[in-house]
């Protein structure tokens, strides 16, 4: 199918970008799901530093590449073997795939999956795949998403489900900005969701604020009295 998408060409481009223009909205391929992968429209995307890494070759990347990968959207087709979601469903997209099978994903510590850091480096989906084209030629993957565009083919191991009721344009930021402030709380500081301290008047617990500017302002939390 056809989509359009932003499309980055090259990395390294002079600033200010509002006159380089790196990013390029132009019209792709987009295959459908291949086994184990779903197709999903595109419902919000938020820009995070990692795509900016890409575009000024902090972090490198094959070009050229669709960015994006905090998002949120609505499963439009579902590939052979995609048997736990279904058309209408809500999902948030991750940026590391986890294969489920390797040693870190074994050991529960699915952020670490080899093959999904492998894939991600080389800009394919999970299974190696690329489903985006230009003129004949492959377009790569940013972290298994790509999602600066209308659609997006990703593997089932980059989707998490969620709730119908939740804003997709919220739902996005858990892709990223709440799940790295958050897990920068949890498992660098050793806080729990709340902290108890004596009786309920005293309880404190974590405020995460999604829209706030990103994981580091995700990770900014204030402990208040309840009640």
């Amino acid at each position: 199918m056809k989509i359009k998408a932003a499309v980055l060409n090259q990395m390294g481009a002079a600033t200010p970008y509002a006159q380089s223009k790196p990013l390029g909205i132009e019209e792709v391929d987009l295959d459908d799901p291949g086994h184990g992968e779903a197709l999903v429209r595109i419902g919000a995307a938020g820009l995070c530093h990692s795509d900016l890494s890409v575009i000024d070759g902090n972090r490198p990347r094959p070009t050229p590449m669709v960015l994006g990968h905090e998002a949120a959207g609505i499963v439009e087709k579902l590939g052979p073997g995609v048997d736990d979601l279904k058309v209408g469903d809500h999902v948030v997209m991750v940026f590391v795939p986890s294969c489920g099978h390797c040693l870190p994903c074994a050991e529960g510590r699915p952020a670490l999956c080899e093959p999904g850091a492998a894939s991600n480096g080389a800009g394919t989906l999970l299974s190696g795949e690329r489903r985006l084209h230009r003129n004949g030629a492959q377009v790569h993957h940013h972290l298994g998403v790509s999602a600066f565009a209308e659609y997006a083919t990703v593997s089932r191991r980059s989707l998490v489900k969620i709730d119908k009721e939740l804003p997709l344009d919220e739902a996005a930021l858990f892709g990223c900005a709440v799940l790295t402030g958050v897990g920068a709380v949890i498992n660098r500081e050793g806080v729990g969701w709340f902290e108890r301290c004596g009786d309920r008047s005293r309880r404190r617990w974590l405020e995460f604020a999604p829209g706030g500017g990103g994981g580091r302002r995700t990770a900014n939390r204030r402990g208040r009295p309840l009640g």
